[in-house]
Formats: structure tokens, C-alpha cells, sequence
């Protein structure tokens, strides 16, 4: 099989995604400045199969719109923020920022990506969570 442009760049996506959601999750332990977290995964060695625009695209709008972000959350969310796992949160936030400000995904991609990272990165039932999250933000947002 020849490898395309379109699936390189689609990879490249699915990193850049990845690293932007654990940048998240970094900062929200522990924040700090955004072109020292940029740094950090800038040198990860798996950065050079992403996006890097991408990735800085994804980590600023989050941060820069974490308050209206977390508000949305807040209104859909029968959990209050406070008690949604990190993991869950950061994935939740990076889809948020995605489909309000990005809008250049389609969101069932995007709600795919989300729960392959809580598959991934969060605990066993984590991606029950997210699906059911993104299903219901999805609709709410139509």
C-alpha cells in the first residue's frame, strides 16, 4: 500500500492531538508559561510526527479560552469539574477548544481521537465517560 499525503497528514494530526492533550494535561497540575510547555514537548521525541503549528494551535486556544471552555463544561456536565479526572478533563477541554474555535475536524473524528486517548491515558471506564461527554456536547452545540 503507497502511503498518501492525506494519511501522512492525518497522522500527523493524530500526533499532534496526543501531545496537545498531554501538554494540557501538564499544565493543568501544573501551570506554567505556554512557550515553556511548548518547549517541553517540542522536544518529545515523538513531536516530529506531528504538526507542530497544529500543536501550538491546540495548546494556546485551550489555555487562552480555558475559562470559557471550563464554563461550557460546566453547563453540560452533571459532574462537577472539580471531581472529573484530569485525564478526562484535559481530553474534554482539547475537544471543546476543537469544535467551538478550530472547527477544521469533523466532530466524529474528533469524538474517535478523544476516546482513543481515554482509552489510552485514562482509567478503565474513561472512555464510557468521554463518549458519553462529547455525545451529548455534540448535540447541545448543533
Amino acid at each position: 500500500m503507497k502511503i498518501t499525503d492525506t494519511m501522512r497528514n492525518t497522522n500527523r494530526n493524530i500526533w499532534s492531538r496526543r501531545l496537545a492533550f498531554q501538554a494540557i494535561y501538564s499544565w493543568s497540575i501544573n501551570p506554567c508559561d505556554i512557550k515553556e510547555l511548548e518547549a517541553i514537548f517540542e522536544s518529545d521525541e515523538n513531536f516530529e510526527k506531528s504538526d507542530g503549528d497544529y500543536f501550538r494551535d491546540i495548546v494556546r486556544g485551550v489555555i487562552d479560552n480555558i475559562d470559557t471552555i471550563d464554563n461550557s463544561i460546566k453547563k453540560q456536565s452533571r459532574i462537577d469539574i472539580k471531581n472529573i479526572n484530569m485525564v478526562e478533563l484535559s481530553i474534554i477541554r482539547c475537544y471543546i477548544y476543537e469544535i467551538i474555535y478550530n472547527k477544521k475536524i469533523a466532530k466524529q473524528i474528533l469524538i474517535s481521537e478523544s476516546i482513543k486517548l481515554a482509552t489510552k491515558f485514562g482509567g478503565q471506564d474513561s472512555y464510557k465517560f468521554i463518549n458519553a461527554f462529547l455525545d451529548n456536547f455534540e448535540t447541545i452545540e448543533k
